[in-house]
């Protein structure tokens, strides 16, 4: 029997399926909320309390203590900087706060003021590699002048593990705002939908999952005006700016949620050639669509 539980966590709507005969499905799957809401209150930039806020407040003063649910999120964003040469950048929160991404985006869409604050020329992201993390001793070092973001990475790294927690009681599928892992024991694979992003009754593709992800980047979604110009949230390192490659959306499939969170995001501020190629070198799957409307497949994306 199929068993359905939706909620909203990180911003973003979430859903987790559980296939199961059990009595206690339900409550597992409330163990799927109770997890992502204490991730956040861990992992939100937007809470002054989280640790990643206190980590970020410390900027500049030396190793800091932190707790494993953010060694763990911040050693993987960490390694996705120095496998992808620093395309992707968790030290990009002063660059989101300069365009204008400076509170949730709920905030955002319903019009409230951002806090005031000098407006400052977007800059490149570069501290990636100043970061000081020592799993062992449960410490980290931000560099002065520096903030870090781990929101994709952090949603995709929840979605799995929450998969994984899930999967233990039977076939389970766990979608994060479109992030979304398969786990548990074997059976008839998950078809997952790749929706249009240019006409939401249409689908791209179907994939099947079964114990890996898919997750998707875009340029579509969380937009704003910033000072009369258009602003998304997905800025690229190498600027400081919301990316302007030509690629609108890219979905990625891949064994985990953070891994096709990394490579779309990677590849979309790459651009078509280059990034797939990256994901290619990765064995990422992955499907891109132009601000044209063109697409293109590289891997082993399903035909």
């Amino acid at each position: 029997m199929l068993h359905e539980h939706r909620f909203r966590a990180m911003n973003t709507a979430v859903a987790a399926w559980l296939w199961t005969d059990s009595p206690l499905a339900g409550v597992r799957l409330d163990e799927v909320e109770r997890f992502f809401a204490q991730v956040e209150a861990e992992l939100s930039r937007f809470r002054p309390q989280s640790g990643l806020s206190r980590l970020n407040a410390a900027a500049g003063r030396g190793p800091q203590p932190i707790s494993p649910v953010l060694a763990e999120v911040l050693a993987e964003a960490l390694e996705a900087a120095r496998v992808s040469g620093g395309v992707f950048d968790p030290t990009v929160l002063n660059a989101l706060q300069t365009a204008g991404y400076d509170r949730s985006f709920e905030q955002i869409e319903a019009g409230r003021a951002s806090p005031q604050r000098g407006q400052s020329a977007a800059a490149p992201a570069s501290g990636w590699q100043q970061v000081r993390l020592d799993a062992a001793k449960g410490t980290a070092a931000v560099p002065g002048g520096q903030g870090i973001d781990l929101g994709g990475i952090a949603k995709g790294w929840t979605v799995d593990q929450a998969a994984r927690q899930l999967g233990q009681w039977g076939p389970a599928l766990v979608d994060g705002g479109g992030d979304i892992r398969a786990a548990g024991a074997p059976g008839e694979p998950w078809p997952v939908a790749v929706q249009d992003p240019f006409d939401e009754t249409r689908d791209l593709a179907v994939v099947l999952l079964a114990d890996n992800a898919v997750a998707t980047s875009s340029v579509g979604g969380r937009r704003w005006q910033r000072n009369g110009q258009p602003m998304h949230h997905l800025i690229d390192p190498r600027t400081g700016q919301p990316s302007r490659s030509d690629l609108h959306t890219v979905t990625v499939l891949a064994p985990t949620a953070a891994d096709a969170e990394v490579t779309a995001k990677v590849v979309l501020l790459l651009g078509r050639h280059e990034g797939q190629r990256f994901a290619e070198q990765r064995d990422h799957s992955v499907l891109c669509v132009g601000h044209d409307g063109q697409q293109s497949t590289a891997g082993h994306w399903p035909a």
